[in-house]
């Protein structure tokens, strides 16, 4: 069985050989030399087209990798094993979409939420914002740039959390491409049950609809919240419609 890390190499050198023949004039990346970043942040720009990343900017001070340590498959390997998944999914669908769709003037940005292994051992919680930097003639993307920043200091669930910022026309393809990664998040079986409890449903009306016993719902609902990381009800369907599992 492929694993996330040599599953994400393998996208990526599938995605060189497609943009590496895209039209593009190359940027300067000393303007970021003075974008303003505080003790808790770094930035890099990935280039799809050269394979991996050629800038950085404080990710040793805030990550202790050098560049040479961080390629786009190493950043799937140094995410939480419980959120890698999810993120290798999500990054995977967008990269793919924004490589394929020409954009217009407006810019699209995907913030994402993980958990990050950082060199020294311990793990703390990431907030990558990333949008395209160069494009080629047709407004494909060939680059992109992130920004990372430490929000371990906030008070945020254990789960992979995204959010998309781009115009009506594009968002709808955005979050197609991120509601991929949650096709089978849930099993079949609880799905149905998800979709029981959206319309009111109780565990028993739920036993009955599914010829189940109480007691096997029970441990679907147990299970459920554990998967999606949700202390509630209520949280749990926010969990399910925001990530497109149920509409």
């Amino acid at each position: 069985m492929v694993d996330s890390k040599s599953e994400m190499e393998s996208f990526r050198k599938g995605i060189h050989k497609v943009v590496e023949k895209y039209d593009y004039e190359p940027k300067d990346y000393s303007i970021f030399e003075n974008f303003p970043l505080n003790d808790k942040q770094c930035l890099y720009v990935a280039h799809w087209a050269f394979e991996g990343m050629v800038y950085e900017k404080n990710l040793e001070k805030l990550t202790g990798y050098s560049l040479d340590e961080f390629s786009p498959e190493d950043l799937v390997g140094y995410t939480h094993p419980e959120d890698r998944q999810i993120v290798k999914d999500i990054t995977k669908g967008v990269v793919q979409h924004v490589i394929e769709t020409p954009f217009n003037k407006t810019e699209s940005h995907l913030f994402i939420s993980f958990r990050f292994l950082k060199k020294d051992g311990t793990y703390c919680k990431i907030l990558r914002q990333s949008s395209a930097f160069e494009r080629d003639k047709k407004g494909r993307m060939v680059s992109n740039f992130s920004l990372l920043t430490d929000i371990t200091f906030l008070d945020t669930p254990d789960r992979v959390e995204w959010d998309v910022q781009a115009d009506e026309l594009n968002i709808k393809a955005f979050k197609s491409s991120v509601y991929n990664a949650y096709q089978n998040f849930f099993t079949k079986r609880e799905k149905e049950i998800i979709m029981l409890i959206d319309k009111g449903n109780t565990s028993d009306s739920i036993a009955d609809n599914l010829s189940l016993s109480p007691h096997t719902v029970l441990t679907h609902r147990k299970n459920i919240l554990r998967k999606a990381k949700s202390h509630s009800q209520e949280d749990l369907l926010l969990f399910c419609k925001k990530n497109g599992i149920i509409i």
